[in-house]
């Protein structure tokens, strides 16, 4: 149940995190939208409706129903047929932070438990605690006042408990992406069960009440639910411009007359490289060896599992682990590497990698584990 805190953040959409905890008159997100405290739309100074970003919203526009009565025919002209209830209905599967979207489904925090156990610990411990680089699920709560002044002072810990506005989303997510090597494999009443045991493992009360093992959580359950920092996050007013710039749309440049300069940059050298933390590989190859660039992508991409042999991974550098390994075909190898074997996800969850990276970082952990 992997979730980054820019994951947690995008939760409660377009807003800030509030520092003061304890400022008055406290401008928090709701979590129904509808009570959002700024409207979309507002008048401007000669009486028009304007959008967002102060453009001028036209009246006697096309709507989606003039669009449907309209004289000309869709066939023959392959636009596709019409929505059915049942198509929107499956790819309407997101939830909202009051809960509206959630689907059918129950199950008890002790079910929930053992298919955490069997889904969810191996990358985020079996008490939500983490395990290596995965996130910590659990606790942290009060943590969000300590400011350390050092690297060696005790800082923010975020978690579900401690930061998160809203549980709701959570469902969403976990259905959709987790667990890591197998996404959309778990059921409505699964994910029921898992949401009700990270909550009983941050010590999160409904209605002043503990939850217990024997705990039913479904969606009615989950919308009574309030997370400690429902109220942390300040709603972003959009009708708050960033810039005061006028609009001229006046004596434009003329882009035929403009010079357009590039600076070539070559970002090979930089280490660690420019971007997401990832390595570009197209013009390193020419200047690095199969093994500086299998172990760049073993660092970034494969580190995460076989630096501690979780979820059955090889252990790098461990002889006996890699035993059977040297045992099998190279080319089944690669290909296990490439399109995922077990609970290992194609190219270690990189897509972006090509199969020449893949082979290359396999044969980097083969030679290290000898």
């Amino acid at each position: 149940m992997y979730m980054s805190m820019r994951n947690l953040t995008l939760l409660a959409s377009s807003i800030v995190i509030v520092t003061n905890l304890g400022a008055a008159k406290l401008n928090y997100t709701p979590a129904n939208p509808d009570k959002y405290p700024y409207p979309s739309t507002a008048k401007d100074k000669q009486g028009n409706t304007t959008n967002v970003d102060g453009a001028k919203i036209r009246k006697n526009v096309i709507t989606v129903k003039e669009v449907y009565k309209s004289q000309i025919s869709g066939k023959n002209h392959n636009f596709g047929v019409p929505a059915t209830k049942a198509t929107l209905k499956a790819w309407n599967t997101d939830v909202r932070p009051d809960g509206k979207g959630l689907p059918n489904g129950k199950m008890t925090v002790e079910e929930g438990a053992k298919v955490f156990s069997a889904k969810c610990a191996t990358c985020h411990g079996d008490f939500g605690e983490g395990v290596d680089r995965f996130p910590v699920l659990a606790g942290g709560i009060g943590t969000l006042k300590l400011h350390p002044k050092t690297g060696g002072d005790p800082g923010p810990l975020k978690t579900i408990g401690s930061y998160a506005p809203y549980i709701a989303p959570f469902f969403w997510y976990i259905q959709t992406a987790m667990p890591l090597s197998a996404p959309k494999s778990l059921s409505n009443s699964q994910v029921y069960g898992i949401l009700g045991y990270l909550l009983q493992l941050n010590e999160i009360q409904v209605n002043g009440k503990d939850i217990e093992d024997d705990t039913v959580i479904d969606r009615k359950f989950i919308k009574s639910v309030h997370l400690p920092n429902e109220k942390g996050f300040e709603y972003n007013n959009l009708r708050k411009p960033d810039t005061h710039n006028t609009r001229c749309m006046k004596n434009c440049i003329d882009p035929s007359k403009m010079t357009i300069m590039h600076i070539k940059t070559d970002a090979t050298q930089v280490k660690p490289p420019f971007g997401d933390g990832r390595y570009s590989f197209n013009d390193a190859k020419k200047k690095e060896s199969a093994g500086e660039i299998g172990k760049t992508i073993y660092e970034n991409t494969c580190a995460g599992c076989h630096d501690s042999g979780i979820a059955g991974a090889p252990k790098f550098g461990d002889k006996a682990d890699w035993a059977h390994v040297r045992e099998e075909n190279l080319k089944d190898v690669f290909n296990h590497a490439i399109n995922g074997f077990n609970a290992m996800p194609p190219k270690g969850g990189d897509m972006s990698l090509k199969d020449e990276d893949v082979k290359s970082t396999v044969k980097y952990m083969l030679e290290k584990s000898k």
